[in-house]
């Protein structure tokens, strides 16, 4: 698939809205009256995640759509061997690291929440588990369980018919809403969970990328000649930034107008590519830290935790200033000498893999020679 002009820079901003959550920046900034209340949701760690999660599901229903749309058929085997050089290189290494600081320089991470993280299952860890310097690999499980089973749904149980994708997206994103605003009201499972970051509810957001994508892919004239108008980008921006005007609204709420709002400020990026918007984007600093985002996001946690406090004498990880130094040199060299190497192995699969059954479908269809 051709690379989308501008969705580099939505992943740097997003990454910055978590980087500065975890420094505390936000904090500072509200308690001198920098920051109000009602700005705060539009530019916090949450949000980032949103959206990186709103891109996720574009951008993986999208590639299988075009893989669909050239070999007739998607190999489940060939998008988990990519997903899998994509995240667990650099995945498996953090949690590496973390499980030798933890033993040999400070009591960084329990037990348990290290298991949790090597199982991809953080998103579920009851709050008596749970470890800062580990927190922020929540999202990420919530991702791995997208990718087992959204493929296989869309290729065994939908068979790439989009109508009916689209009703069972919409009436599950209806209900998952409906039960994650039920479960965040009972106070002792909120006491004992992170209950937003259950992967049946924060998967919710994954399914409007889902939805957008399938919906630009897909034979929906009427609505991509909205999605590329100046209207979609305006009611996008209002949606996003609702609470200026609304205030705080009530959960799940404020998270699905600022989703919506993402989802069709992403459509528009993509039917709009030689925009200001996307040029804006697509401003080289900005485009590379978006580049390097998935180490920025992995390499944050290692070295600023998912907060700003420190312990007296707390050895790892170091204040927040030095960790952000350390994260702005280790996270570009970490892309360009240890995971560009696993993404040049998984496009490589992907072409190879989508050039044979190219091939295969032209054979198949080919008439037979005498």
């Amino acid at each position: 698939m051709q690379t989308i002009k501008g969705f580099d820079g939505l992943r740097a901003i997003s990454v910055i809205f978590v980087i500065l959550t975890h420094l505390g920046v936000y904090t500072v900034a509200k308690s001198h009256g920098v920051l109000s209340d009602n700005a705060a949701p539009i530019v916090s760690g949450t949000t980032g995640v949103q959206v990186f999660f709103v891109l996720s599901g574009f951008l993986i229903t999208s590639l299988l759509i075009k893989e669909h749309e050239a070999s007739g058929t998607i190999s489940l085997k060939g998008f988990y061997i990519r997903r899998a050089f994509r995240i667990l290189p650099l995945y498996v290494l953090c949690l590496a690291l973390t499980l030798v600081i933890d033993l040999f320089v400070w009591d960084v991470a329990s037990a348990p929440s290290l298991i949790y993280a090597a199982l991809f299952n953080t998103s579920f860890i009851p709050r008596e588990d749970y470890s800062q310097i580990l927190g922020h690999t929540w999202s990420l499980s919530v991702e791995e369980h997208f990718y087992v089973l959204w493929p296989a749904a869309l290729l065994f149980a939908y068979r790439f018919n989009y109508a009916r994708a689209l009703l069972h997206l919409g009436v599950g994103i209806v209900i998952t809403l409906i039960l994650y605003a039920a479960t965040i009201r009972l106070e002792e499972i909120n006491d004992a969970y992170f209950v937003g970051r259950w992967s049946v509810f924060a998967g919710a957001w994954i399914a409007f990328g889902c939805i957008a994508a399938i919906v630009i892919n897909g034979p929906y004239r009427r609505a991509n000649v909205f999605l590329a108008s100046r209207a979609a980008l305006l009611i996008g921006a209002a949606l996003f930034f609702h609470s200026l005007v609304l205030g705080i609204v009530p959960k799940p709420l404020d998270e699905l107008l600022r989703v919506m709002g993402v989802v069709l400020i992403v459509c528009w990026i993509v039917r709009n590519q030689a925009s200001a918007l996307v040029k804006a984007l697509e401003y080289e600093p900005l485009a590379y830290t978006g580049k390097i985002s998935y180490g920025l996001y992995m390499w944050q946690g290692l070295m600023l935790s998912t907060g700003p406090e420190r312990a007296a004498g707390q050895v790892w990880p170091l204040n927040p200033g030095l960790g952000l130094l350390l994260l702005c040199v280790v996270a570009p060299l970490s892309y360009h000498f240890f995971e560009k190497r696993f993404l040049a192995l998984s496009a490589r699969y992907r072409h190879t893999a989508l050039h044979h059954k190219v091939e295969e479908r032209a054979a198949s269809a080919a008439p037979l020679k005498s």
